[in-house]
């Protein structure tokens, strides 16, 4: 520095040079490390991206096989009806024959269900979007509850949030009757309680639905939502997998977790869905 001075250069000048050279140095290593932090960032964004894209394509090759496997099905279950509507009148007089055939109508409605659930799992479909009252829903499948024969169970109602939304009221509905349908089977033939909570949080509704069962296996709740994964002995384990297609279609996310109480699905659900 002193030879820069003797040859021309206040010593003054040459500090406040370096001083600046400093800060200007300073900055640019703060920037560099700010752009690491975010290409970080977008890294991990990217990887998550390819596995949703990995996973979209798995359950679309899943669904294609599924929907040939329920078409297949459902024109033999169509004969197996046509035959008992004929049987029926043959044993009309045969209390023990009519016991059977009531069976096998019980048997062919489960049956129908698990077609319909497989068939509404493999379709890809834009839902039309209107206003809809969350608080109204979820009132109805209580009732609903009750009908089905779950009177035994105890509903807690704490709706606290602006209960309107931009969505597809079927689909919602549907969403609500598989938690609420769940979480009393969870509660089992002695009742229990079903807590409900909405909250507002920012442009969002967040509902909770709680039940007092056993909860959910540890083993089995990373994999809860995936399509065939039960933890009933009946059905397909479509439910949640179908629940959460429908939730992802309003912009939306659910998780499941075990409380002290039992498990507790959570939803949050845009206002306005992109």
């Amino acid at each position: 520095m002193n030879d820069l001075a003797e040859n021309g250069l206040p010593s003054e000048m040459l500090e406040d040079l370096f001083q600046r050279f400093t800060e200007a140095s300073g900055k640019l290593e703060q920037k560099y490390e700010a752009l690491l932090i975010e290409t970080n960032e977008l890294r991990s964004k990217l990887r998550e991206k390819d596995k949703e894209i990995e996973r979209a394509e798995r359950l679309s090759v899943l669904g294609e096989t599924a929907a040939a496997i329920a078409h297949e099905i459902r024109n033999p279950l169509g004969s197996i009806k046509l035959f008992i509507s004929l049987l029926r009148d043959e044993v009309l007089m045969n209390s023990q024959g009519q016991e059977y055939l009531r069976g096998i109508d019980q048997s062919m409605v489960r049956l129908d269900g698990v077609i319909a659930n497989i068939l509404h799992f493999s379709k890809e479909q834009s839902p039309q979007f209107a206003p809809v009252n969350i608080n109204a829903l979820i009132q109805e499948q209580i009732t609903a509850l009750v009908q089905c024969g779950h009177e035994r169970t105890r509903s807690l109602l704490f709706l606290e949030a602006n209960p309107f939304v931009l969505g597809n009221e079927d689909g919602l509905r549907q969403v609500f009757s598989n938690l609420l349908t769940n979480a009393a089977q969870a509660n089992g033939s002695v009742g229990g309680v079903i807590t409900i909570r909405t909250i507002d949080s920012d442009d969002r509704i967040v509902i909770t639905i709680e039940d007092s069962g056993p909860g959910i296996p540890e083993e089995l709740l990373p994999r809860i939502f995936d399509p065939f994964v039960s933890t009933k002995a009946e059905g397909t384990g479509l439910g949640l997998a179908i629940v959460r297609r429908i939730v992802n279609q309003h912009s939306g996310t659910i998780e499941a977790r075990n409380t002290n109480e039992g498990a507790e699905f959570s939803i949050s659900l845009a206002r306005k869905p992109q």
